[in-house]
């Protein structure tokens, strides 16, 4: 069996017991086909969900964007226990990534940045982030925010005037799904543009005679309902008017003989009232059937209840208690009695705020180069205190850079099970009187899931793609034959990361000509060669692929254009990132290394180490070998000078080729390494006896290290395939200076931060307490400090306070 269908194997195991563990169903849930299929799908379509906390969403070219990622299953919102590695990535208007990285996703390490190089045009930025198994789904479950990016060094292109043609957008959307004559149905409608929704309109829907049968008016942010009954034989058309004088005229959705129609409503006592009535004209009588409705929260079933119709004209009602439905966004969706979903309707349950997070400044003014101190301090209804991991970035509100995105609790139990924007979100958790009206209208205006139903059932598992990253990153490669270019079965394959120390890796091909090289503490962007295995021919090539998602980005953002007002307070803004770049510069440009790295290579510690600088350093590496490699001998062969390795467990040379590396790389021709300039080399290790690693075993291992590690100066084979890939981002150090003496207040070195802390790695202790301090800078102005943070329940939290610098 191969590696590859080893790990498939392991990971479903892991999949499915996963899923049964957290698992929870309805008592009272009759079993059916649909609900069946739905809960062998959810047991192996394992969901995902990640948040980035970014420091800010307006930046400088030129400035650094700090980020945290917090990584939880999709269903539960509890830390996430499959994936190891996140993919970053920052895409411009043209969808054409502009910066990537690859980050891991273990306590202590999820965070990064991105140096913002002042190549970057001006204009809006998607900031995007995903896993190698989210790929297998749509990627409108990716993470994805708006950010803006000003280029202040080409003031040309930073100060463009806004447009002013801004065309509004009409869109209808019956409640279950569809319009069935002669039955009222409620209908949710947007009315848009590129800045949001539009509120100062007026709609009505026409008949056929032009008579006004219905009028409407969005509630807010462009969204409502209206009430609608389509009649057989008439057709329908809405007039949208603007002020001005403007209107927009769109025809009504189609609006069938037969069909079902599903409605949602909530009493006052905590229930939901489904009515649903079916239409059928059958000539045959009175049909029988058998409809279902399930219930489902991020795909946890939750209640699944059959309804028996025997008129062709139904009309009936369902209850069900809130309480068994869960919170955030929950999925409604009948089913027809061929097991074909018929309606479906979202519906948001706000969940209820069980613990809460307050941060608080010692002070509420402060003069320039002044320690500001902060206090943290969650609070749970219930249960003891959890530790809560936090985020916290403090910077100065401005014309442009405002208070802030969406929280992590507003994504986790609402835009991310949406598939696009929502404006201002926070409104819907909010205790204003028509959060909840609002927030059903949106709920009207989305029919959206992360599956497809005809898929789950048909059975169809297929989207397995992309396997979870459970250790380090899979390095995915193709093998193909080069005489017909089609894919290569059962191919030794290798794979080598260049570099002090180097990475070597041995996989064998699958049936699709796919192979994988799982790595570890693979840190910074390094150089990787891949290549067919010593012993296999020259008829087949090896591809590295892309880590990234392909595709453009799911949300659609406007452009960003300035105008001319902001020009003054851009060019105070360029002078900061310039004088910070100045006198701070090389604190940006500082990395921690990462505390445990493996410096041992594949093959540990060898049986014998020589160190060239302990020995008398010889010109040529036939002198080397002769001299005091005991184990290698160098004999002649058709006038060519050739290796031998002893092997001291047989007491004989090797028969056949060596395995020889040099910096990690498998040589082709291993005599060729005597034309090597040995004054390169800074050690020599040597295995004398046979090594096993993956699918492969080889005659002894000799290894040569250069000082740089980088495969310098040897001529690349054609079988070898060289290019840079991106290994786990290292950790950029945050410029924070003190302020403590006398000596540090007095300096004369300009501080013009406005972003004063960016802290990603907070825990509270066992009293919910946090504590943080840093400094002010001569910039003066309002500061907030943004806390994001999530604890192990899967509890997500907010926090915020103000404070001036003067």
């Amino acid at each position: 069996m191969h590696r590859h269908s080893c790990f498939l194997m392991g990971f479903v195991i892991f999949i499915v017991s996963l899923f049964v563990s957290n698992s929870i169903f309805s008592q009272q849930v009759n079993n059916g086909s649909a609900v069946d299929k739905l809960r062998a799908y959810s047991g192996k379509a394992y969901q995902e969900k990640l948040f980035l906390h970014t420091d800010r969403e307006f930046y400088i070219s030129g400035e650094v964007l700090w980020f945290k990622i917090y990584y939880v299953d999709g269903a539960f919102h509890k830390p996430g226990a499959l994936s190891r590695i996140a993919y970053v990535e920052i895409i411009n208007e043209k969808n054409d990534p502009v910066l990537q990285a690859t980050v891991s996703l273990l306590p202590g390490e999820s965070n990064g940045s991105f140096y913002l190089p002042t190549s970057l045009s001006t204009g809006s930025y998607t900031i995007r982030s995903y896993t190698n198994w989210m790929k297998n789904f749509d990627a409108a479950y990716f993470f994805e925010k708006r950010i803006t990016i000003v280029n202040t060094i080409n003031t040309s292109e930073a100060l463009v005037v806004t447009d002013t043609i801004n065309t509004p957008v009409v869109n209808f959307f019956p409640e279950g799904g569809n319009l069935v004559n002669d039955i009222q149905s409620k209908v949710g409608f947007t009315v848009t543009d590129t800045r949001g929704g539009i509120n100062n309109c007026r709609g009505y829907i026409l008949d056929k005679n032009g008579d006004t049968v219905e009028s409407f008016s969005p509630m807010k942010f462009g969204i409502g309902h209206f009430n609608f009954k389509p009649l057989k034989g008439n057709t329908y058309k809405a007039i949208v008017v603007f002020p001005g004088g403007i209107q927009l005229t769109k025809a009504m959705p189609e609006a069938f003989d037969n069909g079902y129609v599903m409605q949602l409503s909530e009493n006052d006592r905590g229930q939901i009232i489904i009515n649903i009535q079916r239409k059928n004209n059958s000539e045959a009588g009175n049909t029988t059937e058998q409809l279902l409705l399930a219930v489902h929260t991020r795909q946890v079933l939750r209640v699944a209840e059959k309804i028996q119709v025997t008129n062709n004209n139904y009309n009936g009602e369902l209850i069900i208690d809130k309480n068994r439905i869960g919170t955030g966004v929950v999925h409604f969706t009948l089913f027809n009695g061929n097991d074909q979903p018929v309606c479906e309707r979202l519906f948001f349950v706000k969940p209820s705020s069980g613990i809460s997070v307050t941060v608080k400044s010692d002070q509420n003014i402060y003069n320039s180069r002044k320690k500001i101190s902060l206090t943290v301090s969650a609070q749970k209804d219930t249960e003891a205190n959890s530790s809560i991991n936090l985020s916290a970035s403090v910077f100065k509100i401005d014309e442009l850079q405002l208070t802030g995105d969406a929280t992590i609790a507003e994504y986790m139990w609402l835009t991310s099970d949406l598939p696009n924007n929502v404006e201002s979100p926070g409104y819907y958790f909010s205790n204003d009187a028509n959060a909840t009206k609002a927030a059903d209208n949106l709920m009207l205006t989305h029919g959206w899931r992360r599956f497809k139903w005809d898929d789950i059932l048909k059975g169809n598992d297929s989207f397995v793609k992309y396997l979870p990253e459970i250790n380090g990153q899979l390095v995915k490669g193709r093998v193909t034959d080069i005489r017909n270019d089609q894919p290569a079965a059962n191919v030794h394959t290798y794979l080598s990361i260049t570099g002090n120390p180097f990475g070597f890796y041995v996989a064998a091909s699958d049936s699709h000509g796919s192979v994988y090289f799982e790595v570890k503490n693979f840190y910074g962007n390094r150089q990787v060669i891949s290549r067919p295995g010593i012993e296999t021919d020259s008829l087949y090539k090896v591809e590295i692929l892309n880590p990234f998602a392909d595709g453009a980005s799911g949300r659609k953002y406007t452009s960003y254009r300035l105008n001319e007002g902001l020009k003054a307070f851009l060019i105070q803004r360029s002078i900061d990132m310039q004088v910070q770049n100045i006198y701070s510069g090389d604190s940006i440009r500082n990395f921690k290394e990462p505390l445990i790295i493996d410096s041992l290579p594949f093959y540990g510690l060898p049986e014998t180490e020589y160190k060239l600088d302990d020995y008398k350093r010889f010109t040529t590496m036939e002198e080397v070998l002769r001299e005091y490699v005991t184990q290698i001998n160098v004999g002649v062969r058709n006038g060519n000078l050739i290796l031998k390795l002893f092997s001291t467990y047989a007491r004989d040379f090797y028969r056949g080729r060596l395995f020889v590396l040099l910096d990690g790389v498998a040589l082709s021709d291993p005599d060729k390494i005597l034309t090597y300039n040995p004054l390169k080399v800074k050690k020599l290790d040597v295995i004398s006896n046979q090594y096993i690693i993956g699918p492969c075993t080889f005659n002894g291992v000799v290894s040569f290290t250069t000082y740089e590690g980088n495969f310098d100066g040897f001529e690349l084979d054609p079988k070898l395939v060289a290019i840079d890939y991106n290994g786990l981002q290292l950790h950029r150090e945050f410029y924070s200076p003190i302020y403590e003496t006398k000596e540090q207040l007095e300096k004369r070195i300009p501080d013009f931060r406005n972003t004063l802390l960016w802290s990603p790695d907070i825990n509270t202790d066992a009293e919910g307490k946090a504590s943080l301090q840093f400094y002010s800078s001569d910039r003066a102005g309002k500061y907030i400090a943004v806390l994001q943070g999530i604890n192990k329940n899967g509890d997500p939290v907010s926090a915020f306070t103000t404070f001036l610098v003067e």
